[in-house]
């Protein structure tokens, strides 16, 4: 197919500036987008449509659907400036796939992807709209739920490592696996006041706790008890000017 960009209007060549669309409409097939814009070609909401779907897979993950690593950051800094304004608890989870070096060493690395997209099968389904599920690393992912009390999260936690725990893995030549997690939780509370980094480093310290005490299992920190009310919480931020939007 011919390079699209000089059969663009000047007023849009303009805007596209140095955008090669060939490539773009490959990078967006390749990334699951089979079919073309619907809108007219060249026009500007066919440019709009490409701009949009090139802007949502450099947040996502290309193996697993979820979120990358860079998506991620931005909303765990986005929640923990969330949590200061509103008062309101949320969880960080870190999640490993058990022993992934032996998967892909074992069965190869074709049994690996599909172990990690597995794991991200059932992350996908658990999570609320509001929640963002990311894949942090190679075999390793990580949640953000907000607006989560430490008794729910850590029930979260345990259903993501049952459902991951009881999922078969089929291969294509028919092998059968399963995989299990390791996971560990930080809560994101507005008295901590601990920033992303902070939290992530909290998070990983309880994960190898996980895989200390024998892998398939869940640490979580324990949150200080909150002797205030939400009411008393609010009128707290506010007198020293902590709860401006």
């Amino acid at each position: 197919m011919p390079n699209q960009t000089a059969k663009l209007p000047p007023a849009v060549a303009t805007e596209v500036g140095d955008l090669d669309l060939e490539a773009a409409l490959q990078l967006l097939r390749q990334a699951g987008y089979a079919d073309r814009p619907q809108d007219a070609p060249g026009s500007l909401a066919w440019l709009q449509t490409v701009i949009d779907r090139l802007c949502e897979i450099s947040l996502r993950d290309g193996l697993t659907g979820l979120a990358n690593p860079r998506h991620f950051k931005a909303a765990l800094e986005q929640e923990v400036n969330r949590v200061s304004r509103s008062g309101e608890i949320a969880l960080l989870l870190l999640i490993d796939v058990d022993h992934f070096k032996q998967i892909n060493d074992r069965y190869g690395h074709l049994a690996g992807d599909q172990a990690l997209r597995t794991v991200a099968g059932v992350l996908a389904k658990q999570m609320r709209a509001m929640d963002t599920a990311a894949r942090y690393g190679g075999d390793e992912f990580a949640v953000i739920l907000p607006n989560c009390r430490p008794g729910t999260g850590h029930a979260i936690a345990e259903r993501i490592r049952e459902q991951v725990e009881q999922t078969q893995i089929v291969m294509l030549d028919g092998t059968v696996l399963r995989v299990t997690t390791s996971i560990g939780g930080a809560h994101i509370s507005p008295w901590a006041k601990l920033a992303a980094d902070e939290l992530l480093e909290l998070a990983d310290k309880e994960l190898y706790r996980a895989k200390a005490e024998g892998r398939n299992r869940v640490a979580m920190d324990v949150p200080e008890p909150l002797l205030v009310s939400a009411d008393e919480k609010h009128q707290l931020l506010d007198r020293f000017g902590e709860h401006d939007e």
